[in-house]
């Protein structure tokens, strides 16, 4: 997949930007849980049969003011 994750209906879709360790791309990833949910954005995988959870505070993708 190349370019950014496409929004998908019913989800929050708040976005955070990291920098990977090579330093020649970004990875994004984006929040899969309900539009309007309380706490922390969230995003989960598996990795090698592993389970992944990645949370954040914020929607890099709002308005500076709506950053809280």
């Amino acid at each position: 997949m190349f370019g950014s994750p496409k929004k998908v209906d019913g989800k929050c879709n708040a976005r955070l930007y990291i920098g990977d360790d090579y330093g020649d791309n970004h990875c994004t990833v984006q929040c899969e849980l309900d539009p309007g949910h309380d706490g922390e954005h969230c995003e989960s995988f598996d990795r090698g049969g592993k389970p992944v959870r990645i949370t954040w505070g914020i929607d890099e993708d709002a308005p500076a003011e709506n950053q809280g």
